[in-house]
């Protein structure tokens, strides 16, 4: 046993190959039961199923700039981050569509105008991601802002944000 009780072995993949398919699928590791934490046993684990999609390059600055920036059409959030081809953000939000965190919205004004908006999914992801923001911000403070002392959550966020985190505990 290491430290804190974890098992020597405990960093073995997540992920094996399925009976028919030949694919990957995540499950939790039969051989370990969590230690800390968790009340309930998963079939699957919950993390390795949102990485599916979250996992993904340039998916969780669209949802940021859907959430946090409210840019809703298709050429401001290119703007927005910088180094995404047209293409790569195209397939992104077709995907993140597909998974239910966001829905695209026409207008029937000529010509038509496309925006995209958060579903209520989408909306419930982003107290996760104010959080990796405030890992972040509190792990990476010299790269993030020079000079400053690590920030703690209370001082990145404003009201609004912090009863959105709040109301998600």
């Amino acid at each position: 046993m290491r430290p804190g009780g974890v098992p020597p072995d405990m960093g073995r993949s997540l992920v094996a190959p399925t009976a028919n398919s030949g694919r990957s699928e995540t499950w939790l590791n039969p051989k370990f039961t969590p230690q800390r934490w968790l009340k309930v046993d998963f079939e699957k684990c919950p993390l390795g199923i949102s990485l599916g999609v979250l996992g993904r390059k340039w998916t969780p600055l669209i949802l940021r700039d859907l959430g946090a920036y409210r840019l809703e059409r298709f050429n401001r959030l290119l703007e927005s981050i910088p180094g995404i081809p047209p293409k790569v953000l195209a397939t992104r939000l077709k995907e993140l569509e597909a998974a239910g965190l966001i829905e695209k919205i026409e207008e029937s004004r000529s010509p038509i105008r496309t925006r995209w908006d958060l579903t209520d999914r989408g909306r419930d992801l982003l107290p996760a991601l104010m959080l990796i923001t405030a890992f972040e911000s509190k792990y990476a403070a010299e790269e993030i802002h020079p000079g400053r002392p690590p920030m703690k959550v209370h001082e990145l966020y404003d009201r609004e944000a912090m009863a959105l985190l709040e109301s998600f505990l």
